[in-house]
């Protein structure tokens, strides 16, 4: 391998390991080939670049991310998060039930786990400290669960995931919704475990007339963001619209919601909510763009098959295969966010998954999971230090219930996937018909 390309990759690790911004780390690492590399004009680079830009599928990424911050500023996660509660909240540790609850349904809606982040967080951490709630632990819950954004469609980073690799969107959406399910399932558990030492305040005790009838007028109140996600998943299985296009009609729907439903937002509002959108789409498609410059590179310098034969060095038995990418992968995630872990790791595993005779589809869930473990991982973990920025806490507190979540609710849902291959390839087999 060219030399220039391995001191490359030794620069984008070191980037990463610094705490270089990840959009700066490809850029820095593209603009070291550019003007290091024996690669001729560097022409064809940008090219490579802006011919991956070019692509309808990565506009449903910016609306996805529009749709959620109108869904924040908007109150349609509030409603959310009060249906929930007048659900599950009266249960000891209800409410950190009603998060893990809230952030998949919003997330799920938003596509983003940063996002879920920003908008659950900021409305449920204050609410479960004023019920007795370990401020560091509610943080931890809201990073672990967000990363559910990952795996419930419609998911962005299965979006990019299918993109890069051409596998179908529709499938990569399916793959990684059991295992998610299982996730919300551990998180459950081991939250109910965790909070049983904490002086806790429940409700009052009410009628189960009246919480009927509470639920009910919460229920009216939501409805119309939970017809939102009905709309757009509908919409994507029904045949109707492409995921792209069923991201526009999210983005139309919340709109008049917002403003004229809710009456939460105004149109000065919507504004600064587009502004914001605006910004995150803007740093993802200039990561998407670099890292595509550096992914044509190392394609040209054979870097994938220079993994797979490392790898196959150390053993050919798939399981080891298998086990050797969950680590690879897991090791990506912590030092980056989920989209610039699927640019970076797809291309250079999809190699040794062909060898250890995974699906794409079944690699979809894979990845998702693995990148969203990474995410709360520490040491890095940039979800738990958005969460504590976000909680107004910091990591200390809440390190020990994230390494719980880690080895107890995620680490299983990541070796189930990826060694059950029948719980990401059922349901795209169930609805899509596929082998």
């Amino acid at each position: 391998m060219n030399p220039v390309v391995l001191i490359d990759a030794g620069l984008l690790t070191l980037l990463l390991v610094i705490g270089v911004p990840v959009p700066f780390c490809f850029a820095g690492a593209a603009l070291f080939l550019m003007l290091f590399g024996d690669f001729g004009s560097t022409g064809f680079l940008v090219g490579a670049g802006f011919n991956k830009l070019n692509s309808i599928v990565l506009i449903a990424i910016p609306l996805y991310i529009l749709a959620g911050g109108i869904m924040g500023a908007g109150g349609i996660a509030g409603r959310l998060i009060d249906l929930a509660d007048s659900l599950i909240g009266r249960l000891r540790g209800g409410l950190g039930l009603v998060l893990i609850v809230a952030t998949a349904v919003f997330g799920a809606i938003s596509g983003m786990a940063s996002s879920a982040v920003a908008a659950i967080g900021t409305v449920m951490i204050p609410r479960m400290v004023e019920r007795g709630f370990d401020r560091g632990y509610a943080a931890s819950l809201v990073a672990a669960s967000s990363v559910l954004a990952l795996l419930i469609p419609p998911s962005a980073s299965m979006i990019l995931y299918g993109w890069v690799t051409g596998t179908s969107i529709l499938a990569c959406f399916l793959a990684p919704i059991v295992p998610g399910l299982i996730l919300v399932s551990l998180l459950g558990g081991w939250n109910l475990v965790l909070t049983r030492k904490m002086p806790l305040r429940q409700p009052d005790p009410a009628p189960r007339r009246d919480i009927v009838c509470e639920a009910f007028v919460r229920t009216k109140k939501a409805a119309a963001g939970l017809m939102m996600r009905l709309i757009i998943l509908g919409f994507i299985y029904g045949g109707v619209t492409t995921p792209t296009e069923a991201a526009a009609v999210a983005v139309v729907y919340a709109i008049p919601v917002a403003i004229y439903v809710y009456r939460e937002m105004n149109w000065r509002d919507m504004g600064q909510v587009v502004w914001r959108a605006g910004q995150t789409s803007g740093v993802l498609m200039i990561m998407i763009f670099f890292a595509s410059m550096l992914g044509r590179i190392w394609t040209l310098e054979n870097m994938p098959q220079e993994i797979l034969e490392s790898f196959l060095g150390i053993s050919n038995n798939p399981i080891v295969l298998l086990l050797l990418a969950n680590l690879f992968l897991m090791l990506i995630g912590m030092f980056m966010e989920d989209v610039s872990g699927i640019l970076l790791a797809a291309p250079l595993l999809m190699p040794l998954m062909t060898e250890a005779g995974v699906d794409p589809i079944h690699f979809s869930a894979i990845i998702a999971t693995n990148l969203g473990m990474g995410l709360i991982t520490p040491p890095t973990a940039p979800l738990l230090y958005f969460a504590a920025l976000v909680g107004k806490t910091n990591l200390s507190g809440m390190l020990k219930p994230a390494l719980v979540f880690v080895v107890f609710a995620y680490l299983p849902v990541v070796l189930l996937t990826t060694f059950v291959p029948a719980l990401s390839m059922w349901l795209p087999g169930l609805v899509l018909g596929l082998n």
